[in-house]
């Protein structure tokens, strides 16, 4: 039996046709999709029915303690200020191996490890300051897409 660990697990994001990682997260969520009901009950029935309707991406969050020596985590701020909805990549813990961008083909992502990707954008956040603690963000990531996995090729 496989266990992931999500100790290693790196998180990029495409901002203005670069592949950025942004490095040393604290915790990261994707949260949960919800969908929407259409009613379809029959007049004449005992119980509601229903369809599923449209899909509502969840929201989730990116957890970081500052660095303001971290050039990423300066951009994580900057990418909350500014709203840009980016496409984010998401790889396991089975390899360092980076996603590659090109303007005409778009992602590339390397086949030695597990990839969760998605389109969205984070909300700009104050810091928590807490006794006994690292100064620390929790960007809420609004999702406006669905988490697509790509598996990892294995022998």
């Amino acid at each position: 039996m496989s266990r992931i660990k999500s100790q290693g697990t790196q998180v990029f994001a495409v901002v203005n046709g670069e592949v950025v990682r942004f490095s040393c997260p604290k915790a990261f969520s994707f949260g949960e999709d919800s969908f929407s009901k259409i009613d379809a009950t029959c007049l004449d029935s005992d119980t509601k029915d229903y369809e599923r309707g449209l899909r509502d991406p969840g929201e989730g969050s990116l957890q970081i303690d500052l660095d303001d020596e971290n050039a990423s985590h300066l951009k994580l701020i900057e990418l909350a200020d500014s709203g840009d909805k980016v496409e984010w990549h998401v790889g396991s813990s089975h390899s360092k191996t980076a996603p590659t961008y090109e303007a005409v083909s778009g992602i590339e992502l390397p086949e030695d490890r597990i990839w969760w990707s998605f389109e969205g954008y984070i909300n700009p956040a104050a810091p928590s300051i807490e006794a006994d603690s690292l100064i620390g963000y929790t960007f809420t990531l609004v999702r406006t897409s669905k988490v697509t996995t790509t598996p990892r090729v294995t022998a």
